[in-house]
């Protein structure tokens, strides 16, 4: 496994060519709060709430590749920090 620092700054070109050619590579976190916290820094920078809905699915992709973590957790974390915007002022 593999620990990737600032892995939320990627461009979204930079994730899609990631997700095509990665096969083995997580985001390691100790506790679901910092699972959490990288989905809200990613979200944040990506602005993905004014993406168009292909770039949604990338950034969908890319973190379900990196935290292991289902669909429908993902979802879960995206409608934590998608419903709180203060937090990406």
């Amino acid at each position: 496994m593999i620990s990737v620092h600032e892995s939320e700054k990627l461009s979204l070109q930079e994730i899609e060519q990631f997700l095509l050619a990665a096969t083995e590579v997580r985001f390691e976190a100790s506790q679901r709060k910092e699972v959490y916290a990288w989905v809200e820094r990613l979200l944040c920078q990506r602005e993905y709430a004014r993406q168009e809905r292909r770039a949604r699915g990338w950034l969908r992709r890319y973190v379900e590749k990196m935290t292991g973590l289902s669909r429908a957790q993902v979802t879960r974390a995206w409608w934590a920090a998608i419903w709180q915007p203060d937090r990406c002022a």
